[in-house]
């Protein structure tokens, strides 16, 4: 969740404290470092590309925490711009080798190995930065001599000035290595609009800027943008997603003043309002009101979808991030709970939008996904083959835990638990265990997944229920004993 730079309520109002911002004045990106690290920013943005984590080769830096301030960048004195600095603190990460038993015993090492305490430690720190509809990329080289260095401990920071952003902006920001030593650090947080900052008089956008209110009236939610008759203005609604690009969901070019009426079963908790006026390089301010609504969160839930990506892979569909665990359950016909089945499918959460892939040797139409919301515990449920491979089956789900020298035992998935075949127990499995088993020797039932320890078996039901009217002497004879319990 955003870090906000001030409280935003519903209704937005003057906010009570606002912030007076130092300038900078020129157009030029810097970076310093604090006493006992020097710092080079290189000309120019680059790629951004993290890369996959490697080990490091001994003691390097890496950043541990990132800090934030704002402040304007000027052209001229009444001419500015919104601008992020970022304070980037490294440390030292990994040890030195341990001395060899010469050095230990006196023993003179070769002249050309150098003691490495006397080099320097050098890094090459990425910074990135995403703010809609802007994303940057810098490079900063940073070294430390190595007698100063001890592993786990702060080295200093380097600050860099300044990556412009827009009034209301949500900006995201992300610091790595490379190469990549561990996982890269990130921050999120929302900059305040001119309500909230001293900037009237520096900014000129803040001049004629369109004043933007959000209130509610019952099941509707207004937009209120106080403006004068003749101003010209932009307005977009769109979905501000953690995970892919920015989804513009309606825009318009208006002429204020405006009173725009919203359904609250149009809100989403990543819905965002953007305005601005339609002049040249004018700055857009950005709202995202709805992030703690509770009716957008259950839009949200209610909105999201599980899709079967043939042969094995699934989605969770949704306009925007949700919070949400997934597990694999069996569903068995006639209702009932969905029971969770944590092989194959641990309990973690889900990146929304994204292709996962299920670990099974085969599908069945009793297969389900069960998606459980962190907001109010809703649940989502999908049987993700059931337009595939048709209705629920009456099959019977039998586990497999395997133990040391070929031990394996077994149990089928009913209501009341795991039943083990060829127990004594009142439930059905234990009535047909024998049955079940021969089965499964038999080759008549379908492995849905395995590993080291366990499996999954789906063993048809219905030849005939409780072997009742079956024509066959051996389900007869099985039939016979069982009522005689």
């Amino acid at each position: 969740m955003p870090v906000p730079w001030f409280l935003l309520s519903l209704a937005l109002g003057r906010s009570p404290m606002v912030l007076s911002l130092e300038k900078l004045m020129g157009p030029q990106d810097t970076a310093r470092c604090s006493p006992g690290l020097s710092c080079h920013l290189w000309d120019g943005d680059v790629l951004c590309l993290p890369g996959s984590i490697v080990s490091a080769p001994g003691p390097v830096l890496v950043p541990t925490r990132l800090q934030t301030e704002l402040v304007l960048r000027c052209h001229q004195e009444t001419d500015c711009d919104l601008c992020v600095r970022v304070a980037i603190h490294l440390a030292v990460h990994g040890h030195w080798e341990e001395p060899k038993d010469e050095d230990k015993f006196g023993i003179a090492a070769d002249p050309e190995l150098e003691e490495p305490r006397n080099a320097f430690l050098q890094a090459q720190v990425v910074l990135s930065f995403q703010a809609y509809p802007t994303a940057r990329c810098v490079l900063l080289e940073v070294q430390v001599r190595a007698a100063l260095a001890r592993p786990g401990q702060s080295v200093g920071s380097v600050v860099f000035d300044c990556f412009e952003a827009a009034l209301g902006a949500e900006v995201r920001l992300w610091s790595y290595t490379q190469p990549r030593y561990q996982k890269e650090l990130n921050l999120t947080q929302q900059l305040p609009d001119c309500k909230g900052l001293e900037v009237r008089d520096s900014v000129q956008s803040c001049w004629a800027l369109p004043w933007l209110s959000v209130s509610a009236d019952g099941d509707d939610v207004h937009l209120v943008l106080d403006v004068s008759e003749e101003q010209h203005f932009g307005l977009s609604l769109y979905w501000n997603q953690v995970q892919g690009p920015t989804k513009p969901w309606w825009h318009s070019n208006l002429t204020g003043p405006q009173n725009i009426t919203l359904n609250h079963t149009d809100l989403f908790p990543c819905l965002c309002i953007q305005v601005w006026p339609l002049e040249p390089d004018s700055v857009r301010t950005s709202l995202c009101p709805f992030r703690e609504d509770p009716r957008a969160h259950r839009n949200l839930w209610r909105a999201a979808r599980l899709r079967l990506l043939p042969p094995r892979g699934w989605q969770l569909n949704a306009p925007c991030s949700l919070l949400a665990e997934a597990t694999l359950c069996w569903q068995a016909p006639g209702g009932g709970p969905c029971q969770s089945l944590v092989p194959p499918l641990s309990r973690a959460n889900v990146t929304v939008n994204k292709t996962l892939e299920l670990p099974l040797l085969n599908a069945h139409p009793n297969l389900c996904v069960q998606q459980v919301s962190s907001w109010e515990k809703l649940q989502l449920q999908e049987c993700l083959w059931a337009d595939s491979l048709g209705a629920l089956k009456d099959d019977m789900l039998l586990v497999e835990t395997r133990g040391p020298q070929d031990n394996r035992s077994l149990c089928a998935l009913e209501p009341s638990g795991c039943t083990p075949l060829l127990s004594r127990a009142s439930t059905r499995a234990a009535r047909l265990g024998e049955q079940l088993l021969q089965d499964l020797q038999s080759g008549q039932c379908l492995q849905l997944w395995e590993d080291d320890l366990r499996a999954l078996w789906a063993c048809p039901m219905d030849k005939c229920e409780y072997y009742k009217n079956c024509p066959s002497p051996q389900y007869q004879e099985l039939e016979s004993r069982h009522s005689y319990r």
